[in-house]
């Protein structure tokens, strides 16, 4: 014991040595040269913001009490440790070790804000106490190892020994010398034949998901020239339609091919268990398998490659014939289908998982127990759980309704977790108190499925919800909303649209006397938003993608209302003198998702800038360059042109008092940082200030001089490139003609996308009922054969199959009627319909919902049908 104690002491303090040297060493950067933590203290406070590098100062408010916290902190850590180090050779345990964890817990927490912000290597600066941390945790851990580390080392030799022995034991017993009979290959390739069902099944599955993935591959890469707008950070683009419909098929895919997967693993498990009992190697069955396995993959690639050109050779023949000219298409290369046989090797794989414990066990009464073991059904908490799940979904229906929240999937995930807590607790309460009622008895066949397969019941009806919502509510809403649009011509109400300045009014005026062009002229600023991404950016990403919006006056924004709608009565925008309130016109069509202006933190008050994005600008510093605006109103629609589809170039609308205060603010904000410069000698044009655009220009032309004032904009890009250097998606002048052109391509492709992903989702839910039935197709044989024993009608025992069957699509569809109609009133408050937009919107809908459900409940009686011949027999 003594010799344990003392290997204990030597440990710790080694590594509290190890620590305290780490500590003094010079890990902190500031402005190019290293310094100890305490040096860099002093450092910083002889000489404030100037002893840190450009960035950095950016970020500080000078004030030191957050650095003085981290200091004290890791002092007191230091204490603690040699209190530690020293009172264990006095044989004294006070659990300071401990104490010295949560120190520097506190410090780790407290460093972000201090020298982790501060610091040049602010990414090793954070990492170093992470490490340290580890070496602390580390000796904890290896105190209380070394306490044990006597009798664990005898238990592990014992159990070493007979495990060898074991193994042994099994070598000697399995040891097979010669190779299998021709009779044992004649059984597998009969017991293969009896299966051949089954493994069809498997095949087909392959054979979509190999097929989806080639088309869905190829499509995209013929889509890559095809835009304008490829940019997947904003969201824009065909391959990036293309993508969103992508990923919920590929999840969808990789479930039907577990599931599929698994329930054949099943089936083969159970027939090949006997073999083992009988004395066969589980080596060769492993061997079975692997090629049964080996020979569907490849069979999915060369039929799934097969019918992925086919679907590539459509889809081109379709676009071009709703398209014609409109649209160029790339060829597919030999990478696609690289790509392609890897997705489908990952599906594979991550089905092969998924199965590994049912083929790690194939005792034959083991495997037996597995399929009639009773699922436990909740006991404990129900009511907690149920509250949980209310709380979740109306958080959730709350927040989509919202703008700001971008009609985002990661909502829709978590409403979905609400209802499977609903389900699966709200269905456990019902049936604990039903077991206490007078009607338990005379329901309780109709209910057993409920009572011992309560979980994969709850697995099922979410899986049938989420296939059904996905697809009446989710891609059907992509599919209305484009035939509903606005036409693309009226969504431009100028042939030219420029974001200019001062110099360049030689251009137009010689655009307006050559082409005898309409040109109205109206001031503008530039306002740039801290986030123009959905992206959540990490702190070690450092700056985030900034956008640009238009800032305009209230006098002009209500003169280009007239333009567009002569309508308009005037209204008052409530904005203040300060520039704290705003307005915002968010350009985009009606097809597109509600989205918010700037994408920072909880996006309920943007952070926008008035000038050019700032360069220097960082991640946790929005307040000073970025202030925070409140939204005192806004609107969907088209003001001068939805050329970026409410991503960039949206209306920002001020006072006209403050506006006039941000047309000169240029003059004193530096151009990097967005800080205000002070001192009049460092504002320096071109270098620490720069001016930006000025001027609204909007032309209206002749179509036969269009072609020529092209020409004329080629000149108008070369005074502009400092717009283009920091954001390629931002340029100095639209065409209405280009734009009217790729947004006719965008809505082909969201309708012909969509409705094929709709297509796939319904067909995924019926494609899964049909596995499910056929899994419990042996046990329901099993059961009516008992149930015709103990004298139960054909007509009570067929009326038993439909119920258990009708359960899952009358819940399923309840559910989904009720979430689709919640979350598509969220929708068109999201996306600020109006009364006549949704009553249209809704016109176009039902039908749909109509065929919906016809086609679900005629593939529900035929499925029935199928159910009650196979259980009852042909001639029953």
């Amino acid at each position: 014991m003594k010799e344990t104690k003392k290997r204990r002491y030597i440990v710790s303090t080694i590594m509290y040595g190890m620590i305290l040297i780490f500590i003094q060493l010079p890990w902190v950067v500031l402005k190019g040269k290293n310094y100890s933590i305490y040096a860099a203290y002093f450092r910083i406070k002889e000489k404030g913001i100037k002893a840190l590098s450009e960035m950095a100062a950016s970020v500080w408010d000078g004030n030191l009490t957050i650095i003085r916290i981290q200091l004290i902190l890791l002092i007191v850590f230091q204490i603690v440790i040699v209190l530690h180090t020293v009172t264990q050779w006095l044989h004294k345990e006070y659990y300071l070790n401990i104490a010295a964890l949560v120190v520097l817990g506190v410090y780790i927490v407290v460093n972000e804000s201090g020298f982790g912000m501060l610091a040049d290597n602010s990414t090793k600066t954070i990492l170093i106490p992470a490490i340290i941390m580890i070496f602390v945790m580390a000796e904890v851990l290896i105190r209380k190892m070394l306490d044990v580390w006597k009798d664990a080392k005898e238990s592990a030799e014992i159990f070493a020994e007979k495990e060898r022995e074991e193994k042994e034991e099994e070598r000697r017993r399995l040891y097979f010398p010669g190779n299998y009979t021709k009779l044992f290959y004649q059984m597998v390739w009969h017991n293969f034949k009896y299966d051949w069902k089954d493994y069809g099944l498997l095949l087909f599955c392959g054979v979509i998901v190999s097929a989806f993935s080639f088309a869905g591959l190829g499509i995209y890469q013929m889509m890559a020239k095809a835009h304008r707008a490829e940019n997947f950070l904003l969201g824009e683009g065909l391959g990036r339609i293309l993508l969103n419909a992508m990923l919920p098929m590929a999840v969808c895919a990789i479930f039907l091919m577990v599931f599929v997967l698994v329930f054949y693993m099943k089936k083969w498990t159970q027939n090949y268990s006997v073999f083992v009992t009988l004395g066969i190697r589980k080596k060769a069955l492993y061997t079975i398998i692997g090629i049964e396995i080996v020979v569907a993959f490849l069979c999915s690639l060369i039929a799934g490659g097969l019918l992925g050109n086919m679907i590539m050779f459509l889809f081109r023949k379709v676009i071009f014939s709703m398209l014609a000219k409109g649209i160029v298409l790339s060829k597919v290369t030999w990478l696609t289908y690289v790509k392609g046989t890897l997705v489908v090797l990952a599906v594979y794989i991550i089905a092969l998982m998924a199965t590994r414990d049912i083929v790690s066990d194939f005792n034959l009464v083991r495997a037996s127990i597995r399929n009639i073991a009773k699922e436990p059904m909740p006991q404990r908490r129900t009511k907690l759980f149920i509250t949980a799940g209310i709380i979740i979904c109306m958080i959730v229906i709350f927040e989509y309704r919202q703008l700001r929240n971008h009609e985002s999937m990661y909502l829709l995930f978590a409403f979905f977790a609400g209802i499977f807590l609903l389900i699966r607790f709200v269905g456990a309460g019902y049936l604990r108190r039903a077991k206490k009622t007078p009607a338990y008895l005379p329901q309780m066949l109709n209910r057993n499925h409920l009572y011992y397969k309560s979980k994969t019941t709850a697995r099922y009806v979410l899986a049938l919800t989420i296939l059904n919502v996905c697809a009446v509510f989710y891609f059907l809403f992509q599919v209305v909303s484009v035939t509903i649009a606005e036409k693309p011509e009226s969504l431009y109400p100028y042939d030219f649209v420029c974001i200019a300045d001062d110099g360049d009014d030689a251009i137009f005026d010689e655009i307006k006397t050559d082409y005898q062009a309409k040109i109205i002229e109206y001031p503008m600023v530039r306002v740039a938003n801290a986030d123009k991404t959905e992206q959540n950016e990490s702190r070690q990403q450092g700056k985030r993608p900034q956008g640009q919006q238009i800032g305009i006056s209230e006098s002009t924004y209500r003169q280009l209302k007239k333009y567009v709608d002569p309508s308009y009565k005037e209204k008052a925008l409530h904005l203040d003198q300060n520039g704290k309130k705003v307005y915002l016109v968010h350009q985009q069509d009606r097809s597109v998702k509600a989205q918010p202006v700037d994408w920072t933190f909880g996006k309920k008050k943007p952070f926008l800038h008035i000038g050019l994005p700032c360069e220097y600008y960082t991640l946790y510093s929005p307040s000073k360059a970025y202030p925070k605006r409140t939204i005192e109103g806004e609107e969907i629609g088209s003001l001068i042109g939805c050329f970026r589809q409410g991503k960039l170039e949206n209306i920002v609308v001020f006072s006209d008092v403050y506006f006039k205060k941000a047309q000169g603010m240029w003059k004193y904000t530096n151009i990097l940082t967005g800080e205000k410069i002070e001192e009049k000698a460092l504002r320096i044009d071109g270098v620490t200030i720069k001016q930006g655009p000025t001027k609204l220009v909007l032309i209206q032309a002749d179509p036969k001089y269009q072609k020529a004032i092209e020409k004329k904009m080629k000149k108008l890009e070369k005074n502009h490139t400092y717009e283009a250097q920091y954001d390629f998606e931002v340029h100095c002048w639209y065409s209405k003609k280009t734009a009217v052109n790729d947004l006719k391509t965008e809505y082909t492709m969201k309708l012909i996308i969509n409705t094929f992903v709709l297509l796939t989702m319904t067909i995924s839910g019926l494609f899964l009922m049909y596995i499910k039935s056929l899994s419990e197709m042996s046990d329901k044989k099993v059961r009516a054969d008992f149930l015709k024993c103990m004298g139960m009608r054909k007509k009570e025992r067929v009326s038993l199959l439909k119920r258990e069957l009708y359960y899952f699509y009358w819940l399923p569809e309840l559910i989904t009627i009720v979430v689709t109609s919640i979350f598509t009133v969220a929708t068109f408050h999201a996306r600020m319909y109006t009364h006549a937009v949704r009553i249209a919107w809704l016109k176009h809908a039902v039908w749909i919902w109509l065929m919906y459900l016809a086609v679900q409940w005629g593939f529900a009686w035929i499925l029935g049908r199928f159910i009650i011949r196979k259980v009852e027999g042909k001639d029953e």
